[in-house]
């Protein structure tokens, strides 16, 4: 069976190209196209901070931290940091599977080889922070 694509899914249209097409819009376009798989970390970046397809963004943002837990296309730990910061009404429902990638992100966290100390620190701190959020949230 085909995976359909984030149009077929979302019944959205395309932002039609009359005159000047900005990169937002360029971008919109282009993500239609594409299946959840091949959603990249940073389309899945762009859509939770722009709160598109916000359940099928985080369903993503799941599957490829279960692959890296640091994984970034800016900075290491990009992505657990957005995640981390989207629309909680989703979010929630993640909780736990995103529990033991943070788990496991603290363990692997010990021997990764980081840019530097800040960075790891600042990963650290989200990720403790994430643990909490959902701590709070289960009870």
């Amino acid at each position: 069976m085909q995976k359909q694509k984030l149009k077929e899914i979302y019944e959205y249209d395309y932002i039609p190209n009359d005159s000047e097409i900005y990169p937002l819009q360029e971008w919109f376009n282009a993500i239609l196209e594409k299946t959840e798989d091949e959603l990249t970390i940073a389309d899945v970046c762009r859509m939770l901070r722009q709160r598109m397809c916000s359940k099928c963004a985080m369903k993503r943002a799941v599957d490829l931290l279960r692959e890296d837990p640091f994984a970034g296309e800016i900075y290491e730990g990009q992505l657990m940091s957005t995640l981390y910061g989207s629309k909680e009404k989703y979010l929630c429902l993640f909780y736990a599977d995103i529990l033991p990638i943070l788990e496991n992100a603290e363990v692997l966290s010990l021997s990764h080889k980081w840019a530097n100390e800040e960075e790891k620190s600042e990963y650290l701190k989200i990720a403790e922070a994430f643990k909490q959020k959902i701590a709070d949230a289960s009870h």
